[in-house]
């Protein structure tokens, strides 16, 4: 296993970038944003010790969905490529539940987001067939839903 120091705002990972390798912070803190360096960059969440991200990567070598920034001088981030992975949790089992904490919280999260959409796009539905106009907050929920449609469907 590799550790590399980074210093504050430096990339260890960019959006779209293929990798099979994983990473745990050693010390420091990291930001995973979505769009980064655009004007609708999001940050998604921080990352402190301990945590592990980039899991998907190493799992199933897919195009990285974020990009992830150091966010203090001197964060410690060790680098698990997939060959290293078994050894990894052979050695530390404790790991493989850490990553499946993390992976069900990110999936929960997911899965609220689209029961929220959902419930939008059927209460537009019913209005529409009911011939109501539809609230402020459903139009501010539709409008919200079409622009992050609009700029996922850009990447």
């Amino acid at each position: 296993m590799y550790t590399r120091t980074y210093n504050k705002d430096e990339i260890i990972f960019r959006q779209g970038d293929y990798s099979s390798v994983m990473y745990q912070i050693v010390k420091g803190s990291v930001g995973i944003y979505a769009d980064y360096g655009a004007s609708d960059e999001k940050q998604l969440t921080i990352l402190k010790d301990g945590a592990y991200f980039g899991e998907l990567g190493v799992i199933e070598c897919y195009p990285r969905s974020a990009t992830a920034i150091a966010l203090d001088d001197g964060t410690e981030v060790a680098e698990i490529a997939e060959y290293e992975l078994s050894h990894h949790l052979k050695d530390k089992p404790e790991v493989m539940l850490a990553v499946m904490k993390q992976l069900s919280a990110r999936l929960r999260e997911v899965t609220k987001d689209y029961e929220e959409v959902c419930r939008t796009v059927s209460e537009a539905d019913m209005a529409e067939k009911n011939g109501e106009e539809k609230s402020d907050g459903l139009l501010a929920r539709i409008k919200h839903f079409f622009s992050e449609y609009k700029r996922l469907r850009r990447n």
